[in-house]
């Protein structure tokens, strides 16, 4: 674990000095993670109207741009970074229903073609962002989505920061403006309440 932690901030901060390789490792590294974070914050409504992959794209450009001004704490706090932006991209193309299936090429064809070109594009082959990939995540997780979005909104965020970000009960408590033990309360019910939705389908 201790290992793991060293090997994501040393990633963080070779990717905000520039190196294209440490973010490609980056975004292997967690690309299953934050893809589930986007699906799960898009909803069953907006998820019919975006691509996750353009979604999860989208963000790392995000990423990329705002790498420098990020201060690599502890893995949670770097995850948790990455779903503020998922959320404000979310919440962007959410504003535009009409371009909602734009794709990542469109969006970014002028200033930001660079940053595709030079360092998403270069991700290997044999990494998770093939379609197979894709579509044998999309199956595994729809059930956990459909449970997911029968969630309230608070809720459902308390168990994308647990059980996605790796945040302590301490700094879900500091994130939504309650007590460590409120938060750990909501997390323990809405565990419940996803439990009783999966075993009932």
């Amino acid at each position: 674990m201790a290992d793991d932690l060293k090997t994501t901030l040393n990633l963080v901060m070779r990717a905000k000095a520039g190196e294209d390789q440490a973010l490609n490792l980056l975004l292997e590294r967690y690309l299953n993670r934050i893809l589930r974070i986007v699906r799960m914050k898009l909803g069953p409504k907006l998820r019919t109207k975006m691509e996750s992959m353009d979604v999860v794209q989208e963000v790392m450009v995000r990423a990329v741009r705002g790498f420098e001004n990020f201060e690599p704490k502890n893995e949670a706090a770097f995850l948790h970074w990455i779903s503020k932006l998922v959320q404000n991209e979310i919440r962007d193309l959410a504003d535009y229903h009409g371009a909602a299936k734009r794709n990542l090429t469109q969006v970014t064809e002028n200033k930001d073609a660079t940053i595709e070109s030079s360092v998403l594009s270069k991700i290997p082959a044999s990494s998770q962002w093939r379609p197979s990939f894709q579509l044998r995540l999309k199956e595994e997780v729809l059930e956990l989505e459909a449970a997911m979005d029968q969630l309230p909104e608070k809720q459902r965020d308390v168990v994308i920061m647990r059980q996605y970000e790796g945040m302590s009960f301490k700094e879900i408590g500091q994130e939504s403006g309650c007590s460590e033990d409120a938060a750990r309360m909501q997390f323990a019910r809405a565990m419940d309440k996803l439990t009783d939705f999966l075993t009932h389908e």
